[in-house]
């Protein structure tokens, strides 16, 4: 936007370089406080993007921390100190909100989505908790049943608009128990690959903040310990973006010393849920197969994607 625009709109001022959340750097003009109902005294704070704020509501402050969250979409980010990291182009790397910090993170499209979408299109009647009410039933592998989460592209670790889903291994033995699992695990077997980029990077994954849908049942908490072979701590709170932005405001209005000790004050660990090693062990087979899936209907996809 021009100046004169941002002018117009009641901002007094421009800011050529990075600012660093928690700082004040705007003060409500008159006519803003008019138009809002606000005071003009009332303290507008630097913050961050959707990720980083969720970082910062997840406690994510420190080396070795490590956050999953699964809506829409689904984000693993982990903390990082080092700023020449080179992840080859295969996740993304970001400034922290936290300042002098850095966070990886890897990006599945279509996670919380593509149970929303199956749940739609083939369990219409069931309530999300009706439908995942049974999958603590089904053995890990969903009796041989594949889902690729692909059903609008991917992002992480494969950058590929043209990719579709895939359901591989049906037969007349799965019930909808068994396609249910089997999403639930393509979903978090895809992110599974951004955790294996941060341990690729030298990094060590043995335990993960899970927010998010993802964290509100119990059978898929522990799905994500065993597949991603870490513990799995669920928090009291797992609003994370909109309490990493209150605690930004908290930090930046002198209430801590630290987003640190921010965090130690607003954060309260619910659960924790630890890898099963006989389950981890299947999981791992498992898992190779579904990286398979990829690379054998890459092609596919392509000479599909002219029937679409």
């Amino acid at each position: 936007m021009e100046a004169d625009a941002l002018q117009h709109n009641g901002f007094i001022q421009l800011f050529d370089k990075r600012l660093i959340a928690g700082d004040i750097h705007v003060l409500f003009t008159s006519e803003i406080a008019e138009q809002s109902g606000l005071s003009p005294a009332t303290k507008v704070y630097a913050g961050g993007a959707d990720n980083a704020c969720g970082a910062i509501g997840a406690g994510i402050l420190s080396e070795g921390r490590t956050l999953c969250s699964i809506g829409t979409s689904g984000v693993v980010l982990s903390y990082e100190e080092r700023k020449d990291i080179d992840v080859q182009g295969r996740a993304h790397f970001f400034n922290h909100s936290e300042q002098d910090a850095y966070y990886i993170m890897g990006v599945t499209l279509a996670a919380g989505y593509s149970l929303t979408w199956f749940k739609d299109t083939f369990a219409p009647e069931h309530s999300f908790d009706a439908l995942l009410e049974g999958v603590d039933s089904v053995e890990p592998g969903s009796r041989g049943l594949l889902f690729t989460p692909y059903i609008v592209g991917e992002r992480t670790p494969h950058p590929d608009a043209t990719i579709r889903g895939s359901f591989i291994g049906m037969d007349t033995g799965h019930k909808l128990a068994h396609f249910t699992r089997a999403v639930l695990e393509g979903i978090t077997f895809s992110l599974k690959e951004s955790i294996d980029i941060l341990r690729g990077t030298g990094k060590t994954v043995k335990e993960v903040i899970s927010i998010g849908g993802g964290a509100r049942n119990e059978a898929w908490l522990q799905m994500q310990a065993d597949i991603f072979n870490a513990d799995i701590i669920k928090l009291e709170s797992e609003q994370g973006p909109a309490l990493g932005a209150a605690m930004l405001a908290a930090y930046g209005s002198d209430w801590f010393e630290s987003l640190q000790a921010c965090a130690e004050a607003f954060l309260r660990e619910a659960a924790r849920y630890s890898p099963n090693p006989e389950r981890v062990a299947r999981y791992e087979g498992l898992y190779e197969l579904y990286r398979e899936v990829y690379q054998h209907t890459r092609e596919l996809n392509e000479h599909l994607a002219e029937y679409r």
